[in-house]
C-alpha cells in the first residue's frame, strides 16, 4: 500500500489537507467523549456508517493528530474497528496503527513544510512542526 500516494489523491480530490474538512468530505461523524486515561481515540464502522470518537481530554495538537490518525483507519481500514490506545507516546507497533500513523504524518506534514526546514536536524524539524520525532521519521 502506497500511503503517500493515497494521501496525495485524497488531498487532490477533496481540494484540502485540513483534517477537519476531510472528515466532512468522507461523511464521518466525529464524537467527543470521555474515553478514559489510556484511549486517545477510536474509529468505528457501524452499519455502513463511519464514526471517529475523540477523547475530550485532548489538547488542540493531539486532537488534530488523533483525528488524522483515525481518518487513516477510516480510509485505509474502513471496515475495521480500531482503537488508538497510547496515552503519551502516540506510536504503536501494530501494522494497522503504523499505517494510520504514516497516513496522519503524510497528511499533516506536507513536503513543502520539510523543504522550508532544510538544514534542521530531525529533532529541530519535529519541534518546529509540533510532531513527535518518531512519527516524523515516517516521512523519510
Amino acid at each position: 500500500m502506497d500511503i503517500k500516494k493515497s494521501v496525495s489523491i485524497i488531498k487532490r480530490k477533496a481540494k484540502t489537507r485540513d483534517v477537519f474538512e476531510l472528515v466532512d468530505y468522507f461523511n464521518i461523524q466525529v464524537i467527543d467523549i470521555d474515553l478514559g486515561s489510556s484511549t486517545l481515540g477510536m474509529y468505528k464502522y457501524i452499519k455502513r456508517n463511519k464514526f471517529i470518537f475523540l477523547n475530550t481530554s485532548l489538547d488542540d495538537f493531539q486532537r488534530r493528530f488523533v483525528l488524522a490518525h483515525e481518518l487513516g483507519h477510516a480510509v485505509l481500514h474502513s471496515n475495521l474497528n480500531c482503537f488508538f490506545l497510547e496515552k503519551k507516546t502516540l506510536y504503536l507497533k501494530n501494522k494497522f496503527e503504523i499505517e494510520a500513523n504514516k497516513f496522519a504524518v503524510e497528511l499533516l506534514v506536507d513536503d513543502k513544510d520539510l523543504k522550508e526546514l532544510e538544514g534542521y536536524t530531525i529533532n529541530q524539524a519535529a519541534a518546529a512542526l509540533n510532531i513527535p520525532v518518531d512519527l516524523l521519521k515516517y516521512k523519510f
